[in-house]
């Protein structure tokens, strides 16, 4: 008879302990694959509440931008939403809804990890399009010969609209630069097609075309390994600074990046520039912030210092929240002990003053700190002349906030697309982040930079004066919409070491 209890017990017991093996507690980047390992529902709604925490005790104002109840009604939809095993697909998608509702483009996870950090043995199909007018086209393929400027309709089994459609439910945005995001889901189509699925190196993949000739066709694509393309494509960056001078005399200065490098060099940098400008007389400057992510605000303040014509003060307000991940806390250990010192030496006089107690404040206080001063260069010199700015959808954080004095002191015209933010500023400082059952790496803010004239949160867009996006021959023939636009060819370009 107790042997009989035993086996009718296993009964029971075998397929519960048979469907649990069906989702992961825990997910490893170089093992499972994001399309096919489901998790369990606990471990989600676990990552999930660890996340509503550590935004809680870390973001300055996580509903700022959307308000207490959609960010709440967000939260209780991102644990309702994990009542049942997903995809570690479908739950980044929950996770990126539940932060979407914040507008906050620093409080954010970026998919491609799951590339780059997968099992080695992955292939990938890299391919990027554009839309024209409602259609995607082929921007570039890696290692293939389909034609670019090809429309693109259907990659295997994914129309092309609801690639787009998945990749905007796994972009963000800063504010209500909703075209700003639309322009970061256009380039991450390619990378959801690879997310969808898992691939191996034999595998083709089939794209329906419209070619160049207007027939509808299919063709095939081949896989190729990550790490090679992601070498290949680390290979072809430049310099974060470059700028040349035309014959008529104008400056086109591309700033990539307010990051890659030292402060000491970026200004050097800057400082050769300018200093060519001042010699050479020029009247005209274009200064390119398209694909900048942004990085060192002094970096791009120092910019600032060189156009700003009337010598007049910065003024922004810092929203800072004490926790373990504040730029405070994360201070090497001689940064902080000199600054100790430097603000035990000066107080209570000071902003290091104001500072320092916001150092010393306990943990979950909020500050807003006003950080007013005018911004000086080494060539001690100010550009008055004519200046445009060329922003894209991909111009973020530091370049939204150059973008913002831009348009607030009515230096000149913006060109191009809608950068990712608008006038009221942006978040920022963001502090790196994963949660324990899905290891998703993520970013959350840990500052807020509003400029001091505004009143009011202000969520708008800074809207380009002149939009200038490509078209289909400018995309067949390889060449930059805004440089045709200016008429400027880059005859003599120049990088600065």
């Amino acid at each position: 008879m107790h042997k009989y209890h035993l086996i009718l017990a296993l009964t029971f017991l075998f397929p519960f302990f048979g469907s649990s093996q069906d989702c992961a507690s825990y997910f490893r980047y170089a093992k499972d694959e994001i399309s096919q390992v489901k998790l369990c529902p606990e471990a989600m709604k676990a990552d999930i509440k660890q996340l509503h925490e550590h935004i809680l005790e870390t973001h300055p104002n996580p509903s700022l931008y959307c308000g207490v109840e959609a960010f709440v009604t967000a939260y209780k939809k991102a644990l309702a939403s994990c009542s049942s095993e997903k995809t570690m697909l479908e739950f980044l998608q929950i996770v990126t809804g539940y932060l979407g509702v914040m507008k906050d483009s620093h409080t954010n996870l970026n998919p491609r990890d799951f590339l780059y950090f997968g099992p080695k043995d992955r292939a990938v199909l890299p391919f990027f399009v554009v839309r024209i007018n409602g259609h995607f086209y082929l921007h570039s393929i890696y290692k293939n010969d389909i034609p670019v400027g090809s429309e693109i309709l259907q990659v295997d089994s994914y129309s092309i609209d609801s690639l787009f459609t998945i990749s905007k439910g796994l972009s963000f945005t800063e504010g209500n630069a909703e075209k700003a995001k639309e322009e970061i889901a256009e380039g991450m189509i390619g990378a959801t097609f690879n997310l969808l699925h898992r691939a191996n190196i034999s595998d083709v993949a089939n794209f329906k075309i419209v070619d160049l000739t207007g027939d509808t066709t299919d063709v095939k694509a081949h896989y190729v390994k990550s790490s090679h393309y992601l070498k290949d494509r680390g290979a072809k960056r430049q310099g974060p600074i470059h700028y040349f001078i035309d014959k008529d005399n104008r400056c086109l200065l591309t700033i990539e990046s307010f990051d890659n490098i030292t402060l000491k060099k970026f200004k050097k940098q800057i400082d050769a520039c300018f200093s060519e400008i001042k010699r050479k007389n020029v009247q005209e400057i274009y200064i390119d912030l398209r694909d900048n992510l942004g990085g060192m605000l002094r970096a791009q303040e120092y910019v600032l210092s060189y156009l700003n014509q009337n010598g007049t003060s910065l003024q922004m307000n810092y929203l800072y929240k004490r926790s373990h991940f504040d730029r405070f806390a994360s201070l090497p250990f001689y940064q902080e002990w000199q600054f100790m010192n430097r603000a035990e030496r000066v107080y209570p006089n000071g902003l290091i003053s104001q500072e320092y107690d916001f150092y010393k404040s306990p943990l979950g206080t909020t500050r807003t700190i006003l950080y007013d001063y005018t911004p000086k260069n080494n060539l001690n010199y100010r550009y008055k002349g004519k200046c445009t700015l060329i922003t894209n959808g991909s111009s973020m954080s530091a370049s939204v906030l150059f973008a913002g004095w831009f348009k607030s002191n009515n230096r000149g015209e913006i060109i191009g697309t809608q950068c990712m933010g608008g006038i009221g500023g942006t978040f920022g400082n963001s502090a790196p982040y994963f949660l324990t059952h899905s290891n998703i790496h993520l970013m959350v803010s840990t500052l807020k930079f509003t400029p001091k004239a505004l009143s009011q949160i202000e969520l708008n867009p800074i809207e380009p004066d002149h939009v200038i996006s490509i078209n289909l021959q400018q995309l067949i023939k390889q060449q930059d919409p805004v440089l045709e636009y200016l008429n400027i060819r880059k005859d003599s370009k120049k990088k600065v070491k």
